[in-house]
């Protein structure tokens, strides 16, 4: 019986390990390299358009009745010729004498209500009077004319009213001293009253002359 001699085979030289280590590198440089191809933002999907369908649905229209106006009727009256209207006659009046005839005799008139008798006082304008004081104050001295030691006497012309107030005042006579003369004026205008003058029992409006004396202690 013979041997035949054993040689190794191509396939058993091929190492198992070797092949699979470089198919896990191939395949990991395949992978890396798709996903550097990859666009590189993300856009989300476009959504596909809606398919709904809408039905449209026609209605017609509802009829709207046609109402026709009623004819017009137009009335035609008859003419009618105006009536004559009468004038009347006017008959004059005749004129009588009412007036009543008087017996002879005497007839007495009824009295008639002659009223309040009028009254016929006149005042006429005011003249110048002599009136008593009812209310008269002395002035105050003028603190300008006390300094300046000014004397002097001013004769003032009032108009007084019924009822005795002063209603105007006037400078008759001047003292000389113009501060003296406007305080005189002013304190009696404003201060004094007179016992108004008399006529016939009444009271009337008048003048009056007031002197008005300025003398230093």
């Amino acid at each position: 019986m013979s041997h035949r001699p054993t040689h190794p085979s191509d396939f058993d030289r091929i190492d198992a390990k070797r092949i699979a280590g470089n198919s896990l590198t191939l395949l990991v440089h395949g992978l890396a390299l798709a996903i550097l191809m990859l666009p590189s933002t993300w856009e989300p999907p476009i959504p596909a358009p809606r398919t709904d369908t809408v039905l449209v649905q026609y209605v017609p229209p509802r009829e709207i009745p046609v109402t026709t106006p009623p004819p017009i009727v137009r009335t035609i009256q008859p003419r009618r010729d105006p009536i004559p209207v009468p004038t009347p006659q006017v008959t004059p009046t005749p004129v009588v004498d009412a007036s009543p005839v008087m017996n002879e005799g005497t007839v007495f008139a009824e009295p008639v209500d002659e009223g309040l008798p009028v009254d016929t006082f006149d005042a006429g304008p005011p003249s110048l009077e002599t009136l008593a004081y009812d209310v008269h104050p002395a002035p105050r001295y003028p603190r300008q004319a006390l300094r300046a030691g000014l004397e002097g006497t001013v004769t003032l012309r009032v108009l007084v009213d019924e009822q005795g107030w002063p209603k105007s005042v006037e400078i008759e006579r001047s003292s000389g001293h113009r501060e003296l003369d406007r305080t005189a004026r002013e304190h009696v205008l404003a201060r004094w009253r007179f016992h108004p003058a008399q006529r016939q029992g009444r009271a009337i409006t008048a003048y009056a002359l007031v002197p008005i004396n300025f003398r230093l202690p």
